[in-house]
């Protein structure tokens, strides 16, 4: 398996795996003395439509977001060395700009895996037979629903639930063991160590531990290592699935949507980074439907900080 920090500044052609390099885009040139401003309106329905689409739900309206406590470290397997290398530098990249805490040292343990094979669904099914560490800690209803996932990519996300100091919460089943143990033994039985809650903050937190995605690799086709780092940023960094409807706001999660359209964005859009920005500026234990309502205010931050890189 390929995890590495090293940060690489050329870009060379990743034909040999599959994957290449797209032409750059350049802006329409001007006149000289001209000056030109293209900017985009956003539809604040769209935006709210889309949050919601690609927003895997909780099980309860008042549940936070899922997201990363701890530094992410991403790991990459099934692409040649360079190649792995160009997607981490780039999830790096990504993490940076909305403002994720990332582990830059060498040899750190992966926590955000990409892992390109010829079969995502067979892949994960032998998994699960081996009770690999990957899946080892996925809930059985998390299990189904990830078998259940379409297309080329099987994604999903290893959660715990914490209080505000970062305590291991117990689910339900371990609270109902531990009192049939504390019964059977005359001992005290485990509690929750939850101290505060309101209408605006949730008494739990809940935190990715693991982030996996597998890919099928007949699926890159004309896909470049920037386009796989930048789908899987929104795939692992967030509790996200691809939007299953039509008319939404641009984002890279239709990548690699069966129905995708030949013009579908192939890199982070303002809507994305926006929404990256609304999960992780948030604070942990805020309700997702509270947490997500600054994206269209990022979003149209972010349109704003490209108008003025291009001019």
């Amino acid at each position: 398996m390929i995890k590495s920090t090293t940060r690489l500044i050329a870009a060379p052609l990743l034909a040999a795996a599959g994957l290449c390099l797209a032409a750059p885009a350049f802006a329409q040139q001007a006149e000289p003395g001209d000056i030109v401003v293209e900017g985009e309106r956003t539809d604040r329905r769209e935006v709210l439509r889309t949050t919601r689409d690609i927003t895997q739900r909780p099980r309860s309206d008042g549940a936070p977001v899922p997201r990363f406590q701890r530094e992410i470290c991403p790991g990459v397997w099934g692409l040649a060395p360079e190649n792995a290398q160009l997607v981490i530098d780039r999830i790096y990249d990504n993490a940076e700009r909305a403002d994720i805490q990332i582990n830059a040292e060498e040899g750190c343990g992966a926590n955000v895996w990409v892992i390109v094979v010829d079969d995502p669904a067979a892949t994960y099914a032998q998994l699960r037979d081996d009770n690999d560490f990957l899946v080892r800690d996925l809930s059985d209803l998390d299990k189904r629903l990830v078998a259940d996932q379409e297309g080329p990519v099987r994604a999903w996300n290893v959660t715990s639930t914490r209080n505000r100091e970062g305590q291991v919460v117990a689910s339900g089943a371990e609270v109902a063991e531990s009192f049939a143990m504390a019964s059977a033994t005359n001992m005290q039985s485990a509690n929750n160590p939850v101290t505060q809650m309101s209408r605006l903050n949730s008494a739990v937190r809940l935190d990715l531990e693991m982030s996996v995605m597998l890919i099928q690799r007949n699926a890159l086709g004309e896909v470049d290592a920037f386009a796989l780092a930048d789908y899987a940023t929104m795939r692992l960094l967030a509790h996200t699935e691809p939007p299953a409807r039509e008319n939404v706001s641009e984002t890279v999660l239709t990548l690699f949507s069966p129905d995708a359209e030949s013009a579908q964005p192939d890199r982070l859009t303002a809507f994305d980074r926006g929404y990256l920005r609304a999960v992780y500026d948030s604070s942990a234990t805020r309700p997702y439907r509270l947490a997500l309502r600054n994206v269209r205010r990022n979003m149209e931050r972010e349109l704003e900080m490209e108008i003025e890189a291009e001019q």
